[in-house]
């Protein structure tokens, strides 16, 4: 039996932020097992699990928390780096990290405002704002390479992000620098700093003008929520739900969009399927979330108990936490097949990925980062052909949690002049 703790470091599988093929370290993780003992920033010791089935039992799991007070490690002074890049994120206020009746309180909030009607009344925007991207990428020279995930992917969500909270239109290119400077990882700690107060300023503004004068936006539909007596977002919290909604929603859109889209690009045959009918856009979306997933993994489920994980010999022990390689699990060759690796839109199986999590904390965006993802993708294949044949090369982006590359080039040819060609 695998013991976390006892583990020679030599046996640990490492996990590495720095990886430049995400999927080639999923397959060698689902390889050495369903859960394996992990090395992650060759310092913190941690399980992980590319299996889809053992992913969600673990999401989905009784025993298994999301807040980090759960995390023995992390109790221990010094045993988890003070400078550690994500332990931010990990340790951040609000319904994210939350279990139980207060996760249930806050996410019944959040709820309450980010309602389906209030979703649904986005559509018309989305298609306004991919209308005239659309219109401003048409403008490039036809053997201009462009960077269709700047371009496009990017200002999309960032654009509905922003009116969904009800920001001046002003405010938004200040909001997207600084936004890009936070994730970039070419950026100086300096500018990573500057770009994190640079976000907290806009939006804490922004909470302060809609206590003083509420519109029909998010932001003052959170500030009017309740949830019996007592229970609202003050001011920390607003703004640390609506910088969840900003790096969550936005990171994972344009990261659909753009994988899709090069999915598509690398796939003329899928691609002639699509747009004779064959196959829908919301099935490419959906098999873009499981063959090439937005996020990497979710960090952490920590154990509340000693947990038997079902079909392996390992025993989670209290306090130890679990990776859920989100990526890996989309190509879990027992779940999808040996054809798991291909890029089929077609499949009978496409709906069960993890790609939004699993259980209590799914993802609440879902349905408005679907509805972004399938308007954006539609409307750009009926416009553009995307030739990536000779574009310059792109790395993927170094991170934990992002899931693409920094770029996604290739030139844009009309599409019906692709379609008379044929």
């Amino acid at each position: 039996m695998m013991d976390l703790a006892s583990c020679p470091e030599a046996e640990l599988f490492p996990l590495d932020p720095h990886n430049i093929n995400i999927h080639d370290e999923g397959q060698r993780l689902n390889a050495r097992g369903h859960i394996v003992p992990v090395l992650l920033d060759q310092r913190i010791r941690a399980w992980a699990t590319g299996n889809r089935a053992v992913a969600e039992a673990i999401l989905g799991g009784p025993d298994f928390r999301k807040h980090p007070d759960n995390w023995a490690d992390l109790r221990v002074p010094g045993k988890i780096p003070a400078d550690w890049g994500i332990l931010e994120f990990i340790k951040m206020p609000g319904m994210l990290n939350e279990d139980g009746p207060r996760h249930r309180e806050l996410r019944n909030l959040v709820s309450k405002a980010f309602t389906p009607r209030r979703v649904e009344l986005l559509r018309p925007r989305i298609d306004t704002i991919v209308g005239q991207l659309i219109s401003s990428l048409k403008e490039t020279a036809p053997d201009e390479f462009v960077d269709v995930r700047r371009r496009y992917a990017f200002e999309l969500p960032m654009q509905i992000i922003c009116h969904l909270f009800g920001l001046d239109p002003s405010s938004s290119g200040t909001l997207a620098r600084d936004y890009t400077a936070i994730h970039d990882s070419r950026s100086s700690a300096a500018q990573v700093e500057a770009g994190k107060a640079g976000v907290a300023g806009i939006i804490g503004t922004l909470i302060a003008e809609k206590r003083q004068h509420e519109g029909d936006d998010l932001t003052s539909a959170l500030i009017r929520a309740t949830d019996g007596e007592n229970a609202t977002l003050d001011d920390t919290l607003l703004l640390y739900t609506l910088m969840l909604f900003l790096f969550a929603g936005h990171e994972t859109t344009q990261n659909l969009i753009s994988n899709a889209l090069k999915a598509l690009a690398d796939h003329p045959t899928q691609l002639t399927r699509v747009r004779a009918g064959t196959v829908s856009i919301d099935a490419v979306v959906e098999e873009t979330l499981r063959y090439n997933s937005p996020i990497n993994t979710i960090m952490f489920r920590y154990a509340a108990a000693d947990v038997a994980v079902p079909g392996t010999d390992v025993v989670v022990k209290a306090g130890e936490a679990v990776v859920i390689c989100v990526a890996a699990a989309g190509r879990d060759e027992t779940a999808f097949g040996p054809d798991a690796h291909t890029f089929d839109p077609f499949r009978s199986v496409l709906e069960q990925h993890l790609a939004f999590g699993h259980g209590v904390h799914y993802c609440i965006g879902a349905p408005l980062a679907r509805m972004m993802a399938s308007t954006a993708v539609g409307a750009f294949l009926d416009a553009f052909d995307l030739d990536r044949t000779g574009a310059p090369e792109s790395e993927p982006i170094s991170s934990y949690s992002s899931n693409c590359d920094r770029e996604l080039w290739g030139r844009l040819t009309p599409a019906a002049a692709v379609t008379a060609a044929a």
